[in-house]
């Protein structure tokens, strides 16, 4: 762009003359401001049928404050009334605020913060550190819908264009501009003055002025520049529509010389117990996965929860699954097209194996088709049953916590706590943080340590919880004790520092050699158990 191009304000211009809102941002609100230059871009939402009205007159329909409620009070015979809103946005011809600048009299910073409407109507979340919203879709996926800078407001394009369309109101687009140049209007080949500028959905006003109306500096013309479009929502064209949802084909058999044979899991083309698509595979058809196809779900336990017989994103989507066998994972061929979104079937799809033999667990067998309630027989699954329901059991019974309630930024450990699916060094040092947490770091030692006769000063955790079993006269809790102290020495020498000779000679006591993690994390889970069913045995009255 050209010094003259520039002063003549053409590449504002250039936006006021067209009703094509930029993508994938739009620039709700902005203050510029250098030596030669100020500029600042505002909008708001009008109804309509002002347009035309409004047109006539290139000045903003609003200011930047627009957005607090007016209130109001009349004077009577006897004085002055209670003040009343009567306006929600200060504005009385039904004009309302995209973008509210808060200003608190030098008591507090000022900021721009966008309209509550919009917001809640996307239900967008605030990050106050990043100073932005953020959109969640129905997915559970995660994206920045609104920018908030010092000195500008960039809202996402296609959030922008549903709430116009919803709202059924105008956008407009309001612009104050002045430039300064060091050369004359005669050197830049323009003329001082100007006319207001009405288009058929914008008006603007541009004056140029020589050096007598530059003011202080180095300059010797200058440029004011007033003017405003409005967008109507027709203009903008139709919301775009989501194409229509791709089903996947998952192997649900092979024929006889091994090959996969796959189905849609398009509900609509499944069968069902009255009739459906007679001769298709049914509804309840077992579709079969590799376990780790719960990696992803594990990872992110503020996200999504892998629980008993289902998998849960938020209260956004859930489905049923089969997740008590040790080998692999399974779902029925129509939850998956009915209770999953189409990019996550794909991600589901490239763990898809073939059946080979495998069924589904007693568990869900006994759940889904004999109606029957059945505790998981898979190790996490039971130990997360047996420890959620022993900790309220306990604190009925006794008035206080065996355990203490975990703190909300470590829920997750409970959460995301799983069985190995390999022999992953990374993963079990992972794990037996989370188990030595559930189990070592929870134990209400104030509590369990309260009247011990043989305490001695520097007892610990564990040594207060043998002595309170033999203080009890409780008998068999030695292997118990045993198993946690182990789960605290592998913390200390494995999982929480650099292993050494402690950590090789612990590995040898738990025959690793032979077994390997993934084996020993589920033998640790399965003495969990057992401690869990030794306390409620001991520990509560019998049901």
């Amino acid at each position: 762009m050209t010094p003259a191009q520039w002063m003549n304000h053409e590449d504002v211009t250039s936006i006021l003359t067209t009703q094509v809102l930029p993508s994938p941002w739009f620039v709700a609100q902005r203050h510029l401001e250098g030596p030669n230059h100020r500029e600042d871009w505002f909008c708001a939402l009008v109804p309509v049928d002002l347009v035309t009205e409004r047109l006539q007159d290139n000045s903003w329909d609003a200011d930047m404050k627009l957005g607090r409620p007016s209130v109001v009070s009349y004077h009577k015979d006897e004085g002055w009334t209670p003040d009343r809103i009567e306006g929600r946005f200060g504005n009385e011809n039904g004009i309302e605020p995209l973008v509210i600048y808060r200003d608190y009299d030098g008591m507090r910073p000022d900021h721009y913060e966008v309209a509550e409407e919009f917001r809640l109507f996307h239900n967008l979340f605030f990050e106050p550190a990043k100073r932005r919203l953020i959109h969640i879709d129905d997915q559970g996926n995660e994206s920045e819908a609104v920018r908030l800078g010092p000195n500008s407001v960039e809202i996402r394009t296609d959030l922008l264009t549903r709430y116009l369309a919803a709202k059924g109101m105008a956008l407009a687009v309001y612009v104050d501009s002045f430039r300064k140049s060091n050369q004359s209007l005669n050197d830049l080949n323009l003329t001082r003055g100007g006319d207001p500028v009405i288009g058929a959905s914008y008006s603007y006003h541009q004056i140029l002025g020589s050096e007598t109306h530059v003011g202080p500096g180095d300059f010797k013309s200058s440029s004011g520049f007033l003017g405003k479009k409005y967008v109507s929502p027709d203009a903008l064209g139709p919301i775009p529509q989501s194409p229509p949802e791709a089903y996947q084909e998952f192997i649900i058999k092979t024929d006889a010389a091994g090959q996969p044979i796959r189905h849609t899991c398009d509900p609509e083309r499944l069968a069902n117990y009255f009739g459906k698509n007679p001769g298709a595979p049914h509804y309840l058809t077992p579709v079969f996965f590799r376990p780790d196809v719960l990696a992803k779900y594990r990872a992110d336990p503020q996200k999504y929860a892998v629980e008993d017989g289902i998998l849960r994103c938020g209260s956004l989507w859930s489905m049923r699954l089969d997740n008590d066998q040790a080998d692999h994972v399974s779902a029925y061929l129509g939850d998956l097209g009915r209770d999953l979104s189409e990019s996550e079937r794909n991600y589901w799809l490239s763990f898809n194996i073939p059946p080979e033999g495998r069924k589904i667990s007693a568990t869900n067998f006994t759940r889904s088709f004999m109606g029957q309630p059945k505790n998981p027989d898979q190790p996490d699954l039971l130990f997360k049953l047996q420890y959620a329901r022993f900790r309220p059991d306990f604190r009925r019974a006794h008035g206080w916590d065996f355990f203490l309630p975990l703190h909300s930024d470590d829920e997750h450990v409970l959460t995301a706590f799983h069985l190995l699916t390999s022999d992953n060094q990374a993963e079990f040092d992972r794990q037996v943080l989370g188990l030595t947490k559930l189990m070592v770091d929870s134990l209400n030692e104030a509590e369990i340590a309260k009247g011990l006769r043989t305490i001695l000063p520097n007892d610990k955790g564990i040594a207060k919880l043998e002595k309170f079993f033999i203080e009890r006269g409780l008998v068999g809790f030695e292997p118990h004790i045993k198993f946690i102290r182990t789960l605290q020495d592998l913390r200390s020498t494995s999982a929480a520092h650099r292993k050494g000779s402690k950590y090789e000679k612990l590995i040898q006591d738990l025959n690793w050699s032979d077994s390997g993690p993934q084996k020993v994390f589920t033998d640790l889970v399965a003495s969990a158990i057992a401690a869990i069913t030794y306390l409620r045995a001991n520990l509560l009255p019998p049901a």
